[in-house]
């Protein structure tokens, strides 16, 4: 098999601010594998927060390069139980991209999309939220104008003056409303905001408590008037389980777990548990969020906006429809280069 190695360099329309911190440009990188003629595409968005940044994924393509023999499928359970997973245990965008690519190409070999490769309906795909990041009044509006189309919307909270905003948008959109607080509070804010948050209607909180707060999370759960969705908390399959009391539901995020093997994984185990499944995102192209697409009907929520995000997107794939999320019929992953000749 041969591997190709692209970064790109990514900037979002506004500056993106969470409680852990704001940036506006991003590298990731872009994967191209071929089997036998067919190339499949995928991409690493690496996380600082998870230990990844440029260096290690070049690290990370240098000592598996020539390890990448064999078939697809093959390639794929190597990545998720075997050697390769070994290799790359502290590279979960790499095994992502390399995962993603796979699939496209079995998809490729196949002549049908990933959907259909796992027997899925596109037409049960869910209806994507779009992210409101924190910022100042002014440029919260401009968001919201922005987001006209889309009549779900996923508040970042957990930093001081969160709850003005909030109440900003509920007046200017009356829409269906998420909360994400990235870890931003403890245990006492997250019970008093989430009472507000109740008495607003708010769907549900993400992550409201760092993932280290287990007992704090459990007792969240126990009191919290409205459902709590972990993010952080939940990386492998093997964490659903340890985790079930401590959140009603599970945020995945192909590049936070390793790609859409380990994520088909993830939803088995959620479902095992008895809690919901959020399929989200990092700030991506239209190649992770669209691999990740092709997994929504699965979901009961979908946060998959990354590329719409973007003051440009260099790839095309996934199509969103007011906030519905439509993935075409092209074999494999379905993604093209918008530059491409």
């Amino acid at each position: 098999m041969l591997i190709e190695v692209e970064p790109i360099q990514l900037e979002t329309l506004h500056t993106f601010k969470i409680a852990r911190g704001e940036r506006k440009r991003y590298e990731n990188f872009v994967f191209r594998i071929t089997y036998e003629n067919v190339t499949g595409i995928g991409e690493a968005s690496p996380q600082q927060y998870y230990g990844e940044s440029s260096n290690t994924v070049n690290e990370a393509v240098r000592r598996i390069s020539k390890l990448l023999e064999g078939e697809p499928k093959e390639l794929r359970e190597r990545l998720f139980t075997g050697d390769l997973r070994e290799q790359l245990k502290e590279d979960a965008s790499v095994r992502a991209a390399i995962d993603m690519a796979l699939w496209d190409i079995e998809g490729k070999i196949a002549g049908k999309a990933c959907y259909d490769l796992l027997s899925l309906d596109p037409q049960k795909a869910p209806v994507t939220s779009y992210t409101i990041g924190f910022d100042r009044p002014e440029v919260i509006d401009r968001k919201l104008d922005e987001a006209v189309d889309f009549p779900i919307l996923k508040m970042k909270m957990g930093i001081p003056g969160d709850i003005a905003l909030l109440d900003r948008a509920i007046q200017r959109t009356g829409k269906k409303i998420r909360v994400d607080a990235n870890e931003g509070w403890d245990l006492d804010t997250a019970l008093h905001i989430g009472k507000e948050l109740a008495e607003r209607g708010i769907e549900f909180m993400e992550q409201p408590i760092s993932h280290h707060k287990r007992e704090d999370l459990k007792t969240l759960k126990r009191l919290a008037p409205l459902p709590v969705v972990l993010d952080e908390s939940i990386i492998d399959p093997d964490d659903v389980p340890r985790c079930k009391d401590l959140g009603h539901g599970i945020n995945i995020k192909l590049t936070k777990c390793g790609g859409m093997t380990p994520a088909l994984a993830l939803i088995e185990e959620a479902r095992n548990a008895g809690m919901s499944v959020m399929l989200g995102c990092m700030i991506e192209t239209s190649i992770g969020i669209t691999a990740a697409a092709h997994l929504s009907p699965l979901a009961d929520y979908a946060d998959l906006d990354g590329n719409l995000l973007l003051a440009y997107d260099p790839f095309e794939g996934v199509q969103v429809d007011k906030g519905k999320l439509v993935l075409g019929k092209e074999p494999g992953l379905g993604v093209v280069r918008r530059d491409a000749d």
